[in-house]
């Protein structure tokens, strides 16, 4: 049985890609749980622009990481598009990016109307 190099380089070349992928998505969720824990926890420790400056950043990176995953998974795959090779569906990773960036945005927005409201 003769093994097709070719193959397996381009199996690990797939592989890698679906990796890239999951480390944005976690860098997405380390900045996401940042943010909620910046506008959870350090209330009574420093002033309330600079809470509310430091927790849109966390989370507003936090949902352009998510879109950053989708991109550069799709834009790896249009390589991909012509070989004879099986990846995962482009919708499927936009759909989750999508999903992710736009619970980002939501929390944000609670965070704010939250802080803004109850101070």
């Amino acid at each position: 049985m003769k093994v097709d190099n070719n193959k397996l380089a381009l199996d690990r070349t797939v592989l890698a890609n679906d990796r890239t992928y999951q480390a944005w998505i976690r860098t997405g969720l380390a900045l996401f749980a940042s943010g909620l824990g910046v506008a959870k926890f350090l209330k009574e420790e420093i002033a309330l622009w600079v809470l509310l400056i430091i927790a849109s950043v966390l989370m507003i990176l936090s949902a352009l990481a998510f879109l950053q995953a989708g991109w550069r998974y799709s834009h790896m795959n249009i390589k991909f598009s012509s070989l004879d090779i099986q990846t995962r569906p482009t919708w499927q990773i936009w759909i989750i990016s999508i999903l992710l960036a736009s619970m980002s945005i939501l929390a944000l927005f609670s965070i704010l109307l939250t802080i803004i409201f109850i101070h």
